[in-house]
C-alpha cells in the first residue's frame, strides 16, 4: 500500500507539473518574467535561482506552481499598462494572457490523448467504453455460435429478452437459459443506448447442457476503432468521448446535489485519498505486465480530468482566469485588479473547503 501511495505522488505531482510547464514554456515564449517554479506546494524546503527564476522544492508534494511577474500583485495598476516592466504579465497583450493561461490545461490534454492512444494501440485498438450506470453489454461474439448468424455486434447493449427489460449479466443468462432451444427476441441499442434495433435468435445447446447464444457479456462497453482514420484519432476521439461522460456525470452530481441526495453524491466523488485507493488496487492486480495498460489508462483519465476541472469557468482555477480574460475581450476593458483579486481568493478557499469535505469522505469509505 505505502510503494501504491508513493506512485500515485509521483503520478500526481508529475501530471500538475507537466500542467504547470504548459504555463512555463508560453511565458518564457511571451518574454513574462518567471519569478518561481516551484515543485510542490510551499512552504519551501529549498529553492535555488537560475537567471531570473528560483527553482525551488515544497513540503507538500502534491503538484506544483508558475509564478509570474505581475500575476497575482497587490499594487496592480488598473488603467492601461503604462509604466508597468515589459516583462509584466499585465504589461502583455490580451490574447498572450488566455495562450499563457490555457497552455496547462492543454498540456494535460496531450498527454491524455497520448496515452489513450497508447492504451489503445496496444489492445489493437480495443478500450473499455466508461459508461454513468452499468449495463449488459456485448463484449466478444463467439464464432459459430446464433449470435454471430444473425448479427449481433461487439459493443452492442442487451436492452431486454422477449419483452422483459435485462437488469445485469446473470438476470440476461437466466433469460436466455430458461428458453431451453425455443427462439428468442432479443432487443439490443448501441452503447449509449439508442438505435435499438429486434432480432430473433434460437439459443445453442451444448455438450453441457448449458444454453447459449454465443456471446461474452460485460457490464461496461467496448469500445472499437476500426478504419485508419478511426485509429489514428482514437486518443482524440476516445478523450471526447469521457469529456461528454464527465460533464454529464457533473449534470448528475448537480441534481443530486439539489435533491439532497448527499449520501449518493459522496459515493460518486472521489479526492486524492480515493485516488490513492483506487492506484493500489490496479497496482496489486498483477505484476507490470497485467497491471501497465490499467494504470496508463487511469493516468490518462486524471490528465483530461485535470483538464477539464482546470478550464472550468471556477475562481481560483486557470477557467476563472480565463472568465475575466474573456470579460475583457468582449468589453474593451479590464476588470479592477483587486476585483479579480478577492473572487480568486473567495474561489480558492471554497475550493479547499470541498477538498477537505472529499478528503473526510474518502477516508470514511476506508473505514
Amino acid at each position: 500500500m505505502i510503494i501504491s501511495i508513493l506512485i500515485f505522488i509521483i503520478t500526481l505531482l508529475v501530471l500538475v507539473l507537466i500542467h504547470e510547464f504548459g504555463h512555463f514554456l508560453v511565458a518564457k515564449r511571451f518574454g513574462i518574467k518567471i519569478l518561481e517554479f516551484g515543485f510542490g506546494i510551499p512552504p519551501r524546503i529549498w529553492g535555488k535561482k537560475i537567471g531570473e527564476t528560483v527553482y525551488s522544492f515544497n513540503w507538500l508534494p502534491l503538484g506544483g506552481f508558475v509564478r509570474l511577474l505581475g500575476e497575482d500583485e497587490v499594487d496592480m495598476v488598473t488603467t492601461g499598462t503604462k509604466g508597468l516592466h515589459n516583462k509584466d504579465f499585465r504589461a502583455k497583450s490580451v490574447w498572450q494572457r488566455i495562450t499563457v493561461v490555457v497552455a496547462g490545461v492543454l498540456m494535460n490534454l496531450v498527454l491524455a490523448w497520448i496515452l489513450f492512444y497508447v492504451v489503445i494501440a496496444a489492445q489493437n485498438f480495443r478500450i473499455i467504453y466508461p459508461v454513468l450506470e452499468p449495463g449488459v453489454y456485448i463484449a466478444q461474439v463467439q464464432k459459430d455460435f446464433p449470435a454471430q448468424k444473425v448479427g449481433i455486434k461487439p459493443g452492442e447493449k442487451l436492452v431486454s429478452i422477449d419483452d422483459k427489460k435485462v437488469k445485469d449479466i446473470e438476470d440476461a443468462r437466466k433469460l436466455i437459459r430458461s428458453q431451453d432451444n425455443k427462439s428468442i427476441t432479443l432487443k439490443l441499442a448501441d452503447s449509449g443506448g439508442n438505435n435499438l434495433r429486434t432480432v430473433n435468435i434460437t439459443p445453442k445447446k451444448v455438450e453441457n447442457g448449458d444454453v447459449l447464444i454465443g456471446v461474452v457479456f460485460s457490464p461496461i462497453p467496448f469500445k472499437h476503432y476500426s478504419s485508419l482514420s478511426e485509429k489514428i484519432f482514437s486518443g482524440v476521439s476516445y478523450s471526447w468521448d469521457l469529456t461528454k461522460l464527465t460533464f454529464a456525470g457533473l449534470s448528475k452530481l448537480v441534481s443530486q446535489l439539489v435533491y439532497g441526495d448527499f449520501g449518493q453524491v459522496s459515493k460518486s466523488v472521489s479526492g486524492p485519498v480515493g485516488l490513492a485507493v483506487i492506484t493500489n488496487e490496479i497496482l496489486s492486480s498483477g505484476g507490470l505486465a497485467i497491471v501497465l495498460l490499467p494504470y496508463l489508462w487511469f493516468v490518462g483519465v486524471i490528465s483530461l480530468t485535470l483538464a477539464i476541472f482546470n478550464v472550468l469557468p471556477i475562481p481560483a482555477l486557470d477557467g476563472g482566469r480565463l472568465l475575466f480574460l474573456v470579460i475583457e475581450v468582449i468589453s474593451g476593458k479590464r476588470i479592477k485588479e483587486n476585483v479579480e483579486r478577492l473572487v480568486h481568493q473567495i474561489g480558492f478557499a471554497v475550493l479547499l473547503a470541498l477538498a477537505l469535505l472529499v478528503t473526510y469522505s474518502d477516508i470514511r469509505k476506508l473505514f
